[in-house]
């Protein structure tokens, strides 16, 4: 009678797999860590986080209200092709998706379904690509040890077309809007295996950024992402896109700016040495970029120069967006604590950063802390 009492109650504290376990409501929701931000057409800001948190706000980041997502896995990454549909991805290999603008969620792949899709595909291209046999090997050792490779960011280019990638060369490509994935690891210049961590596109196309310093571009013509030297060999969180201009960076404060799709490269003078995690380009030679250190960096002349801006209240940023031409959102490992940089004429004594210009007015932009 006793062991049997003891067998239920240990049962009662099973592991629930993040996978199969919808987020949990909380009123602390926007104090909980927040790894990305995005727009979701022109009003709304969705941001993603740990424990399968999606917050969404109608307001510039002033208030939010908790999404209703069907996983607890943490979230990493989020992107929107249009104004209702978005998809996010993150631990376990997740991938979600929203077609009302971020407040409700589906899951449409996750790490153990994506394992069995590639070595399904691979298995099946075992004679015509030599890579086949060396892909198909990595998916069954995976699947036997019953692990899942995370996803580490997600663009899509349309409502149907997209991508994801992740650890240890996790590459697929969605031309139905994420009913059905292709496997991508053979389009991609990665003999190594190593780990991607960002895909972002923009005039000057389309690229991925990963470990060892390593860029990859792709080719349209060929349907392949092409290796892009760089100068540095650790790794690259991401890139900021601009119209002329390409900047990617990462750990110890490291950025390079390239006007030429990474033919050449700039090292951009950064102050601090920690990791810098998103950035985006403004028009008129306006970059941002927030680190680790909790620094805000801004630069008015293309990146040439930089210097932090004065925050209230500090903490890890892990992600920012452009909410408008004078707006920025930031999140980080206490949340939404969001800057909103707001143009207006200066004071003496206050902080402010130009990031807009114009022939008659030069336009500062004062940080004003968004309290939650």
């Amino acid at each position: 009678m006793l062991l049997a009492i003891f067998l239920m109650s240990l049962s009662s504290f099973a592991f629930e797999s993040p996978l199969s376990t919808p987020a949990i409501k909380s009123v602390k929701a926007t104090k909980s860590p927040l790894t990305a931000v995005t727009k979701a057409g022109d009003g709304r800001l969705v941001a993603v986080g740990q424990r399968g948190h999606i917050l969404v706000s109608d307001d510039s980041g002033v208030s939010w209200t908790q999404a209703n997502v069907p996983v607890s896995s943490d979230l990493v990454a989020v992107s929107f092709a249009s104004a209702e549909r978005g998809w996010a991805v993150g631990h376990g290999g997740v991938v979600l998706k929203t077609e009302d603008g971020g407040m409700n969620w589906i899951l449409q792949l996750d790490g153990h379904q994506a394992s069995k899709l590639v070595l399904d595909y691979y298995s099946r291209q075992a004679e015509a690509d030599p890579d086949a046999e060396m892909f198909v090997a990595r998916e069954e050792l995976l699947i036997e040890f019953g692990g899942t490779q995370s996803l580490m960011d997600v663009y899509f280019e349309s409502d149907q077309v997209g991508y994801v990638v992740g650890i240890f060369n996790r590459l697929l490509k969605t031309v139905d809007g994420g009913n059905t994935w292709q496997p991508w690891a053979h389009r991609i210049d990665n003999p190594y295996e190593l780990h991607f961590y960002s895909i972002n596109s923009g005039k000057d196309g389309l690229y991925i950024t990963g470990e060892q310093g390593m860029v990859w571009r792709l080719d349209e013509g060929q349907q392949q992402f092409v290796s892009v030297e760089t100068p540095y060999d650790g790794t690259l969180f991401g890139a900021a896109i601009g119209t002329n201009e390409l900047i990617v960076f990462g750990m110890r404060g490291s950025a390079f700016k390239s006007t030429d799709q990474g033919e050449s490269w700039t090292r951009l003078e950064i102050t601090s040495e920690a990791g810098i995690t998103d950035g985006v380009i403004f028009g008129n030679g306006g970059v941002a970029l927030v680190n680790l250190a909790g620094e805000l960096l801004v630069s008015r002349d293309g990146g040439d120069s930089f210097a932090p801006q004065a925050i209230i209240e500090s903490m890890p940023f892990y992600g920012l967006a452009q909410i408008s031409s004078n707006h920025l959102a930031l999140v980080g490992a206490e949340g939404v604590q969001n800057l909103a940089v707001m143009a207006q004429d200066s004071s003496p004594g206050e902080s402010s950063v130009s990031l807009l210009e114009s022939d008659d007015l030069a336009m500062n932009l004062e940080l004003r802390h968004v309290t939650q």
